[in-house]
């Protein structure tokens, strides 16, 4: 770990700000009448921060009574991603999330998974992940659950295939990481790790539908405080000093978590809904546009980055 060149009393009083800025912009938790949202989350986690920080942050949301995580999936082929994603799991208290692997998914390096994996406590059972999405599926009341694709599609696009009746009785709405807002000016990187899945789903998928473009992301710059607020032993803080150095600042943007936090929180004052009345269209060359006629999907505009960003701040910094 990178040491900072803060004395020790000014360190406190820095962690101490940033805890109580992280009260105050927090989310407030389930009111006794909110029904959590029933979450599976399906990530192309061990490639970059932004997994991390969307899975931290539902781990925040379930403890606020706001969500209750059903299952997590890996939709990239690294062996590393399902151990390294149920050590994080387990290091938030709920190790029994149930941990899918997703057949023929497309092969990406690991660029912290390994680390987790082989550095903190995991049980180390997976399944496939179309066996469990039905097992999940089946088991919740109708139009009841929240699929969050923050990753390749190929795990939506071969359950669509197995159980399409499956999804379209028990799913209430997918959120979906891809694209490009009203039209892509480049293949965005999720639409295009399996792009005939992306097609698939995109063009037939049975529920309403979000999309959260790469667009929404690049004004929301969250984790800088992460390495202030997260303990040494922690495998989100392992996880961006990798990437970035603790002490350094992450300046790419944020995506992931944007797409998690309107999949529990909703729009909340921080996105408008567009694209009523249309509908999303994936070229063979991985651009996407969007496209007159339709009534399930719609797409995400951010409205207050800064809002969000706090918001999303205070979810990823408490532990």
């Amino acid at each position: 770990m990178k040491t900072s060149s803060f004395s020790t009393p000014l360190r406190l009083l820095v962690a101490l700000a940033m805890a109580v800025l992280a009260v105050a912009a927090a989310p407030a938790p389930a009111s006794a009448g909110r029904t959590p949202t029933r979450l599976i989350i399906d990530t192309d986690f061990g490639q970059w921060w932004d997994d991390v920080a969307a899975v931290a942050a539902a781990h925040t949301a379930a403890d606020q009574g706001r969500t209750r995580i059903l299952g997590m999936m890996t939709d990239v082929r690294n062996d590393w991603n399902a151990p390294a994603l149920d050590a994080l799991n387990t290091w938030y208290g709920r190790p029994g999330i149930p941990i899918g692997v997703t057949a023929g998914a497309a092969p990406v390096d690991q660029n912290y998974s390994r680390l987790l994996a082989e550095n903190y406590p995991h049980a180390g059972r997976t399944e496939d992940s179309v066996a469990l999405y039905r097992r999940l599926l089946r088991s919740q009341p109708d139009h009841s659950v929240t699929i969050l694709s923050i990753g390749s599609l190929t795990g939506l696009s071969r359950l669509l295939k197995t159980d399409r009746a499956l999804v379209a009785r028990k799913v209430a709405r997918a959120v979906v990481m891809g694209g490009e807002y009203p039209a892509a000016t480049a293949p965005e990187w999720n639409f295009g790790l399996d792009l005939d899945a992306t097609r698939h789903v995109v063009a037939g998928w049975p529920t309403p539908i979000v999309f959260d473009g790469f667009e929404t992301g690049l004004p929301v710059l969250v984790g800088n405080n992460v390495c202030a607020t997260h303990p040494a032993g922690s495998p989100v803080r392992a996880a961006f000093d990798v990437l970035y150095g603790c002490g350094t600042t992450q300046h790419d943007g944020t995506w992931d978590p944007t797409a998690l936090y309107y999949a529990i929180y909703g729009p909340d004052g921080v996105f408008r809904l567009s694209g009523s009345g249309g509908h999303n269209v994936v070229t063979p060359d991985g651009l996407n546009t969007w496209t007159v006629g339709g009534h399930r999907q719609q797409y995400l505009v951010l409205t207050d980055p800064a809002a969000l960003t706090s918001k999303l701040d205070a979810l990823i910094d408490a532990v």
